[in-house]
């Protein structure tokens, strides 16, 4: 299995003072968990040496601070570079697709052995070496295809039964209040 940094390149995000006639979007943990990240995030100045921080269509997006252990594949368009809680993973290998890795990044096994690497306690850091020596297999890429929408299967059918518990959950409650109101009513 090939090491991370074999199939990718690693790059930490930059410390940028936001703008308010900036045009590049600094994007943030926080602003990856919005719908719009483009709207959420702060605005820097665009300067011709942040050309190689860009982030592209594809590239995936890794918390390297705190908690959050995320990892997203950045889908969008618009011109932005990534502050200093994220790592910018960008493939250079075509037998492995975005969604693929990212799909192996986010999964629970590999998500506790990071967390069993990183460092500090108030707000853990994970360190650039912890990914770029991480093992990554690589199926061909059929089968990377069918992991990717088995899981986004997986994740619509949590979403679904989900909803059904809240709606469940929501008619019982519903039914209990309406029994108890009516039986002090009736007395």
């Amino acid at each position: 299995m090939p090491l991370l940094k074999e199939i990718a390149n690693i790059r930490a995000g930059l410390y940028l003072n936001s703008s308010p006639t900036g045009t590049v979007s600094y994007l943030q943990i926080k602003d990856l968990l919005m719908d719009d990240p483009e709207k959420t995030a702060v605005k820097v100045e665009y300067k011709s040496k942040m050309d190689y921080n860009m982030v592209r269509r594809g590239d995936l997006l890794f918390a390297g601070k705190g908690t959050s252990y995320l990892c997203t594949v950045f889908e969008r368009s618009f011109p932005a570079v990534v502050s200093t809680s994220l790592y910018v993973i960008h493939l250079i290998d075509n037998r492995i697709t975005s969604e693929y890795l990212c799909w192996y990044l986010n999964h629970p096994t590999i998500v506790s052995k990071i967390k069993a690497s990183q460092i500090g306690s108030s707000t853990p850091l994970i360190l650039k070496s912890t990914l770029e020596n991480l093992e990554v297999p690589m199926p061909v890429i059929d089968i990377q295809y069918q992991v990717v929408a088995i899981a986004s299967l997986q994740k619509k059918e949590e979403e679904l039964m989900k909803a059904i518990h809240e709606k469940k959950n929501n008619i019982l409650n519903h039914y209990l209040l309406n029994k108890i109101t009516t039986s002090i009513v009736n007395h």
